[in-house]
């Protein structure tokens, strides 16, 4: 299951996590230190380092975030 959604929810690329930011889906956001998902919502704002859910910025390089991976033609 995990590796599963590793590889088809994944949000890797800026495109991906403005696409999700745009359209208003709900994100998880999975710490890779303690292995827990520590937030789930909306994203508020996005940068090349950051970005913030529910009022609190991650680190783009110490977490995962899941949600809809921009779909190519």
């Amino acid at each position: 299951m995990i590796l599963h959604k590793l590889k088809t929810r994944s949000l890797i690329t800026t495109e991906d996590i403005e696409y999700n930011h745009r359209i208003g889906l709900p994100v998880e956001v999975f710490c890779t230190k303690t292995h827990h998902t520590v937030a789930f919502g909306r994203i508020e704002w996005f940068g090349n380092q950051h970005i913030c859910i529910n009022g609190r910025m991650f680190n783009r390089s110490s977490h995962v975030f899941f949600g809809h991976p921009v779909l190519s033609a």
